[in-house]
């Protein structure tokens, strides 16, 4: 049996849900559906009622579901104990949209993390369909993807047919980064269309699923500017922003104690569209370990505080 499933009915029992259950793993609600109704041909007999209250465990099923917590315990304490042999090893690798927020994120992890006498980390910033590809190749065991909320569909169905999982990081509009001697540095209530005159900074590498609403990785309002600089470093396009007069760029948003330091400004600006979501996603079945999930919750607890 599949332990990932045991987790799934886990967090319908949770939930009492499978449709919240389904978002809380980023599949579709039709998919794990499917894999409730094998639980129960594999058990012989139904794990749920479905009523009106939602979800609710039989008798069997509660015995079933105990069991099933127990098991997914035990995996949790043999992965510790192995955890125990030999010298501690931090092993991270991690692919991520470029994202100050998850920099961010990622070097007070790493911070919290220097007393381990050997570390083995790989983190990368790139495109989403290279990290979906680097998931899914074992390359990498967690990733990042970022979409617009409209398309999200799709890449549930992406995770799916590649034999991924996803949990939503957070749901947010893009802001204008720029400097703070812009020239819309003091304007209030910025629209795309105030843009066109000046210089937009675009990642280098916009490669990405075969959908045609990408720019997502950039995170850019196609169209909302006429000028545009295609650019691959995070580093340069900080210094471009501060050095060359007249530039912004579309970014998620980056903690404000970190703007003053780069001589940066962040501006909410409305366009079509302009609602984006961060994904986390790992191979079906993967278990974190416990340095994995302290990196999980430091992103979280910064989304929160970004929100």
């Amino acid at each position: 049996m599949n332990l990932s499933y045991l987790k799934y009915a886990v967090e319908v029992e949770k939930t009492g849900s499978i449709t919240k259950a389904a978002q809380n793993f980023y599949m579709n609600q039709p998919h794990l559906s499917k894999i409730i109704r094998e639980l129960e041909r594999d058990l012989g007999s139904p794990i749920f009622d479905r009523t009106s209250r939602g979800m609710v465990p039989t008798k069997r099923g509660e015995e079933f579901l105990r069991y099933a917590k127990a098991i997914l315990v035990q995996e949790e304490q043999i992965e510790a104990l192995c955890q125990q042999n030999g010298e501690r090893t931090l092993s991270i690798s991690i692919s991520v949209p470029r994202a100050t927020y998850i920099s961010y994120a990622f070097s007070t992890f790493i911070r919290e993390m220097t007393a381990f006498p050997t570390m083995k980390v790989n983190y990368l910033e790139t495109n989403s369909r290279d990290t979906i590809r680097g998931v899914a190749a074992k390359t990498f065991d967690l990733g990042v993807v970022r979409c617009q909320s409209l398309y999200a569909p799709y890449y549930q169905k992406m995770l799916q047919d590649e034999n991924l999982e996803g949990k939503e990081l957070w749901e947010f509009s893009c802001n204008l980064l720029m400097s703070a001697s812009h020239p819309l540095a003091d304007r209030e209530n910025l629209t795309y269309l105030d843009l066109s005159d000046y210089i937009q900074l675009v990642q280098g590498d916009t490669q990405t699923p075969s959908f045609t609403f990408e720019s997502e990785d950039s995170s850019s309002a196609g169209g909302s500017s006429r000028k545009t600089i295609s650019i691959y470093d995070r580093g340069s396009q900080f210094e471009l922003l501060r050095q060359v007069p007249g530039t912004f760029m579309w970014t998620s948003p980056v903690p404000y104690h970190l703007l003053g330091d780069l001589g940066l400004v962040q501006k909410t600006c409305s366009y079509p569209g302009n609602l984006h979501r961060d994904i986390l996603i790992y191979r079906s079945g993967y278990r974190m370990s416990k340095e994995e999930k302290e990196l999980v919750n430091c992103l979280f607890r910064l989304t929160s505080q970004l929100s």
